[in-house]
């Protein structure tokens, strides 16, 4: 309306009154009659099509389609608008939180151990499977263990000389916390990756690496964003390799 708001001083004096009538009130434009509209303004049918034609539709119809094809780009500009701001504002948030000294330590416990095992349940297995694979390209022997029939078998397994990754964003998954507790009744060290503020497996960790979300509870809804995890993933990952670094000068 912005645009057509330039030929305002073309208009007559009860165009003028229709066009400002328009422009207030533009949601409700779209769902009203050419005659709905002459009443609200006092004015009459001709004058409303005189307008129209000025600002250069064919009639009121054209004007009413106009309004609403506007009204559409305005709601995808502020969902893409607002959905950009959620998404920078858990990642400000995550960056937040973030404590330098933990990553070198787990850095150096990654390094280490003999076998680095991660698990993860539910949409955080494309975080874990995202994490395994950095961590396989820069030289760490990592394992994934996808398939669930195989968590507690391969738990049972462990050894105080390897490392698990528990990945959770509510952290309170009962698969991933019933790991944790062999984890750590085996000995071996437990690094999780999770929302900030407490919860049952930052409780049974060694470590913990906390991300941001607007929502944790995952069991309602599993869809919920994992970009924080996404982002303590890249900081993890380039510090194993800035450890690794700084150790091969020495």
């Amino acid at each position: 309306m912005e645009n057509l708001a330039k030929r305002f001083s073309t208009l007559t004096n009860s165009e003028q009154k229709v066009f400002t009538y328009v422009y207030s009130h533009q949601e409700e434009i779209i769902k009203m009659k050419i005659s709905d509209l002459a009443k609200k303004t006092y004015t009459s049918k001709t004058v409303i099509i005189n307008l129209s034609q000025k600002l250069g539709f064919e009639g009121f119809s054209d004007l009413k389609y106009y309004l609403k094809s506007n009204s559409n780009k305005d709601k995808d500009i502020k969902f893409a608008e607002d959905l950009q701001y959620n998404i920078k504002q858990n990642i400000d948030k995550t960056f937040a939180v973030i404590d330098i000294d933990k990553y070198k330590k787990i850095s150096e416990e990654i390094i280490k151990a003999n076998i680095v095992y991660v698990f993860a349940r539910g949409t955080s297995k494309a975080t874990a499977d995202y994490l395994n694979h950095l961590l396989l390209t820069i030289g760490i022997k990592c394992i994934f263990i996808r398939d669930y029939n195989l968590i507690t078998l391969v738990s049972n397994s462990l050894s105080s000389q390897e490392a698990v990754i528990l990945i959770s964003l509510s952290g309170n998954t009962e698969k991933i916390l019933e790991v944790a507790n062999i984890a750590k009744v085996k000995g071996a060290k437990i690094i999780s990756i999770t929302s900030f503020g407490a919860n049952e497996l930052e409780k049974l960790s060694d470590y913990t690496l906390h991300c941001v979300s607007d929502d944790t509870k995952t069991k309602f809804n599993d869809s919920l964003s994992r970009i924080g995890m996404f982002v303590v993933i890249e900081i993890l990952v380039n510090s194993i390799k800035e450890f690794n670094k700084n150790n091969s000068l020495l």
